[in-house]
């Protein structure tokens, strides 16, 4: 039926912040309308970001990485070395049941989270934080002219 708009057909936005703890096997609750449907079967792909925390990308946005890594050719010494690094610093997690996630041991330590973590939505993807860094991120105000302006909005 044309112009109905189901779930399936809308794609996440990450927007919000929420604040977590790690349980003891380094899981962390996804916020549930974060996830996708099937997210069980989808997996996340998520790298240590230069700010000091982890950047995780939903299963959209890897296809864009894997096309883009398609047309870099086998003789582009220098596009297999960014490869290498990009690719090689990744990794994978899904959602089990519950919505949680397992954090890689390499990723905690790069965000230096010891219990409490923070999921800052970013629009198409989101970041792990942990709660004392993320503090420090947010100290000033937040000022809505100016992001926009910031944006080119």
């Amino acid at each position: 039926m044309a112009g109905i708009i189901t779930q399936s057909s809308i794609e996440t936005d990450y927007v919000g912040e929420f604040s977590h703890q790690l349980d003891s096997r380094n899981r962390v609750t996804i916020p549930s309308h974060w996830r996708a449907e099937g997210d069980d079967q989808n997996y996340y792909m998520a790298w240590p970001h230069p700010d000091g925390c982890i950047a995780v990308y939903p299963p959209r946005m890897q296809r864009e990485f894997l096309r883009v890594a398609e047309s870099i050719k086998q003789s582009d010494a220098r596009g297999q070395q960014m490869l290498r690094q990009f690719f090689g610093k990744a990794h994978k997690f899904g959602c089990d049941k519950q919505g949680r996630v397992l954090l890689p041991e390499p990723l905690i330590r790069h965000a230096g989270i010891q219990k409490g973590v923070v999921l800052v939505g970013l629009g198409n993807n989101f970041q792990v934080w942990s709660a004392e860094r993320h503090s420090v991120t947010e100290e000033e105000d937040f000022n809505l002219i100016q992001a926009m302006t910031d944006l080119g909005l």
